[in-house]
């Protein structure tokens, strides 16, 4: 009893603030609960089948996501139980990865910045192409799991492990983040075999957790189904196509939300904070790069003249041409100019941190970010997907930036000391 007074104590101030910034993202996204969407349909779905039945029913006609579908259906009939344990996952997921980043003290700064970057990068229109209901629980519920499950997945306790391997079990019923779950854990399982020579057993049951999930996925009845109709409803002939224009055609439009039409708040959060961390570290080739990125992003949202101008045009005749027509001579500019940017946001990225394997480990993020929004590549909504499907990229963007601030925690706590009170 001791010990939790001792913790409430020396955290509540942390906690408080955390509840406040929560409450103010559902505050916001719930503005939305209302507007046109699936929930509508999911709830009808209620009168007619159980919980676990359900998710039995969507895995033979449409979907593998299993129990995260039962959750759509509960949750667009329930708004109050909906909003409740909106808030009560968003509050714990903010606080597992305050706990997984920014354990040590001398990361007080890194704690508090981290909610507010939450909001910033996470705006309420993310969550409204499919109805705010469908989108959360398909995508954040899923998130929040994979966090939550990251951080007791390092407890002591067995129990946290079991719980762990519950919310890792669930987050991986959504096929972006299995990906992003696959290519991440597996990274850390090889760093840890490299350093230790043995290992890690908790990683790897969440790693064949991965691998489960990439098979169910694979091997859904209603998957086959699904596609095959949404290739008659958004991409008529998208299976006819060559896997690698495929391909191309999802790292072009990737990149088109990314850059040109500049739709992703995280990728402008990103680069001011390159641009800042190489301006402390002195970097100036970083940030001469960094800050032609941003400049050009800017003027090009503001509808000037710059590098990605002639992109937009090689979109619009694109768009005069059949569906299935591709030519890599048309897009060779797109191609190079793309390329080029994201290599070296790569590249600012991994020469900030002092620690090469912490550099190497954010590369290995984004890449795992952007590996989630290349597998839309393999649907026929790749282009109707909209920004839901940019969520885990996002989330990759955002852990990088909570990697970046604390890398130069120490800096900003030697400058401007904080006084501590949280442990």
């Amino acid at each position: 009893m001791e010990k939790v007074i001792n913790l409430i104590k020396n955290n509540y101030r942390l906690w408080l603030f955390y509840l406040a910034i929560a409450t103010l993202f559902i505050l916001e996204l719930i503005v939305y609960i209302n507007d046109r969407g699936d929930q509508t349909a999911f709830a009808n779905e209620l009168k007619h089948h159980g919980f676990f039945e359900y998710a039995i029913y969507r895995y033979q006609t449409w979907s593998s996501r299993l129990l995260i579908e039962s959750v759509t259906m509960f949750m667009s009939g329930h708004y109050l139980i909906f909003d409740i344990s909106f808030l009560v996952s968003t509050f714990l997921a903010l606080y597992a990865l305050s706990k997984i980043i920014f354990s040590e003290k001398q990361f007080l700064y890194g704690k508090y910045l981290l909610p507010i970057i939450f909001i910033t990068v996470f705006p309420g229109v993310l969550f409204t192409s499919a109805g705010l209901i469908p989108t959360v629980t398909n995508y954040l519920f899923p998130l929040y799991a994979l966090v939550i499950g990251w951080y007791l997945l390092n407890q002591k306790s067995y129990f946290s492990v079991l719980v762990a391997i519950l919310a890792f079990a669930f987050a991986f019923m959504q096929e972006q983040f299995t990906v992003f779950g696959f290519l991440l854990i597996g990274f850390i399982l090889i760093v840890e075999f490299v350093r230790d020579k043995k290992l890690n057993l908790r990683y790897l049951g969440a790693f064949v957790l991965t691998l489960i999930g990439l098979l169910s996925a694979a091997f859904s009845p209603g998957s086959a189904i699904r596609s095959t109709k949404e290739i008659a409803t958004w991409y008529p002939g998208f299976d006819k196509l060559p896997l690698m224009t495929k391909i191309l055609k999802g790292y072009l439009e990737t990149n088109r939300i990314l850059f040109v039409s500049a739709e992703i708040n995280a990728l402008f959060a990103l680069l001011l904070v390159l641009i800042i961390l190489t301006v402390i570290k002195r970097q100036w080739l970083s940030t001469f790069a960094g800050g032609i990125i941003l400049y050009t992003l800017i003027i090009n949202k503001l509808e000037m003249s710059s590098l990605l101008t002639a992109i937009q045009k090689t979109v619009d005749l694109q768009n005069t041409k059949d569906t299935l027509y591709f030519s890599i001579k048309d897009n060779l500019y797109p191609l190079i100019l793309y390329t080029a940017l994201l290599v070296t946001i790569a590249l600012i990225t991994f020469f900030l941190f002092k620690e090469k394997l912490a550099g190497l480990s954010a590369v290995v993020i984004l890449l795992a970010g952007y590996a989630t929004r290349m597998l839309v590549s393999m649907s026929p909504t790749i282009y109707a997907s909209q920004l839901r499907t940019y969520i885990p990229l996002i989330f990759a963007i955002f852990l990088v930036i909570l990697l970046l601030v604390r890398e130069i925690s120490p800096w900003i706590q030697a400058k401007y000391p904080l006084k501590q009170s949280q442990k």
